[in-house]
């Protein structure tokens, strides 16, 4: 896969598994026209400042593929498309799902007393919001892993287009053959591009938790002090789900725009009808915002890991809850839990790990 190309101390470095070189040179050049890792043409935004601008520019247009999804509408679809959605999404159903999300990270872990060595994604970090969402949205369980694999392959660079098809496919069949019942599905059925944004809700429901999930208790394990702290002292877990989805959150490569007409960012015009990546982990570890920005520490000023303004993710509110429940489920059963053996970064845009071993009990 083509590197950036305008390091050339970088090209045997994969950006997958560590992006911290990308970001430094992303945001010393500022708005640049550059080859990214997934081999196109793009101006890459990467300083927090410019990010927060350019996610609310009017004429930076997240219409790059039609159909509809959310994620990629403008206003006024965007907005029609959005309030459905995020009524169903609201805080209070979100906070209602608490015992059960409580109750199914206990079931999980259930399996790991005794256990000498477990895989964190395989037996925790996945099952458990891949389990959430689909009891709210109404996704069979015998489904969950068919979900998964097509989740896993519209994610990877080279299996996302010919996947997007047979996943749009999966959904078809899903709402033909499914019944009504007490779930998002059935709440949304009458509305417009149900099929483009159900694809969005499965998979970013969960996907990106996943890794959360995974992301956070790597960098906690690697900072015995502060997993000592918060076996101690829970009440600071919500701090420290923020500080890692500030630290390593899902979209390191960050979300496409494309200029709908000359635009200034940063001090450089970015001409129209270029294509744009908005780099939310580069943001997030800007040294003009964050001091000391690749070192885990609680309390520090907002990040933009779920993006800024319209399209602030819809789903936040139920990745914190499984982050908080997942972190404190974990610390308070198992606050000695150690690492196995190094983990695997997988290829994906999506950044997580692919393999993931801890001893339970040192």
């Amino acid at each position: 896969m083509p590197l950036n190309s305008a390091n050339a101390t970088m090209s045997g470095m994969s950006f997958f598994t560590d992006p911290i070189p990308y970001f430094d040179e992303w945001r010393e050049r500022g708005p640049a026209l550059i080859e990214t890792p997934d081999g196109q043409k793009s101006w890459v935004i990467s300083r927090y400042d410019d990010v927060v601008q350019a996610l609310s520019h009017p004429d930076l247009s997240s219409a790059i593929i039609p159909g509809g999804m959310l994620n990629h509408t403008d206003p006024p679809e965007h907005t029609q498309l959005r309030k459905p959605i995020a009524r169903a999404f609201s805080t209070r159903r979100m906070e209602a799902l608490r015992p059960r999300i409580e109750e199914i990270a206990n079931e999980l872990l259930d399996a790991w007393e005794g256990a000498e060595e477990v895989d964190v994604i395989e037996t925790f970090a996945y099952p458990l919001p891949i389990t959430v969402i689909c009891e709210l949205l109404g996704v069979p369980k015998e489904d969950r892993d068919e979900v998964r694999k097509l989740s896993a392959e519209l994610l990877a660079p080279e299996t996302m287009v010919e996947a997007f098809g047979r996943f749009a496919a999966y959904v078809e069949r899903l709402l033909a053959t499914k019944g009504p019942g007490d779930d998002v599905i059935t709440e949304l059925r009458d509305e417009p591009n149900l099929v483009m944004n159900l694809v969005l809700l499965i998979t970013a429901g969960h996907e990106t938790t996943v890794q959360l999930i995974g992301n956070g208790l790597l960098a906690l394990l690697r900072d015995p002090a502060l997993q000592r702290s918060l076996a101690d002292d829970p009440i600071m877990i919500p701090e420290a789900v923020e500080e890692f989805l500030r630290l390593d959150g899902p979209l390191a490569m960050g979300v496409g725009r494309v200029a709908t007409s000359d635009v200034v960012i940063g001090g450089v015009t970015i001409p129209r009808s270029s294509q744009v990546t908005v780099s939310l982990g580069a943001a997030n570890r800007d040294p003009s915002r964050y001091s000391g920005p690749d070192v885990v520490q609680l309390g520090r000023d907002p990040h933009v890991a779920f993006g800024h303004g319209i399209h602030y993710c819809v789903g936040a509110r139920l990745a914190r809850i499984e982050g908080e429940i997942a972190f404190g489920t974990l610390l308070r059963r198992f606050p000695e839990l150690v690492l196995a053996a190094e983990p695997e970064w997988r290829e994906s845009f999506i950044r997580g790990l692919g393999s993931f071993r801890v001893r339970p009990k040192p």
